[in-house]
């Protein structure tokens, strides 16, 4: 069990949202969603989140634009980038503009929640 910490799911699948959202919750996380880059900037000036896990390919805004804005506004919240497109380009992409983890889908949500684990513990 953890201590309950909050996270802010950011993709513009809700059922994937959903479904990460409610196996996080499993093991006492607080979990918070976003659909866009944009709405996850609003969340993010009204609540403090541990750590933000987000999709790279999304409307609006991407998750590299994102990432940058977080990392800008908030330095010490850490992100995991996830995605299936390109990933080895996305993943190495990923590391060069500061991610703290990458995660490739399709992924299995045990194993992302180990990087998220891996993630606030370090």
């Amino acid at each position: 069990m953890v201590d309950s910490k909050n996270i802010l799911i950011v993709d513009d699948s809700d059922d994937l949202s959903h479904v990460i959202a409610d196996f996080l919750s499993m093991f006492g996380y607080r979990v918070h969603t976003a659909k866009d880059g944009l709405a996850a900037l609003e969340y993010l000036e009204k609540t403090s989140m541990d750590i933000v896990v987000s999709d790279i390919h999304m409307p609006k805004m991407d998750g590299f634009t994102l990432m940058t804005e977080i990392k800008s506004r908030y330095p010490r919240t850490p992100i995991i980038l996830i995605t299936g497109f390109s990933v080895s380009e996305a993943k190495k992409m990923a590391f060069e503009k500061g991610a703290d983890a990458f995660v490739a889908k399709p992924f299995h949500l045990k194993d992302l929640k180990n990087v998220i684990d891996s993630v606030i513990q370090s």
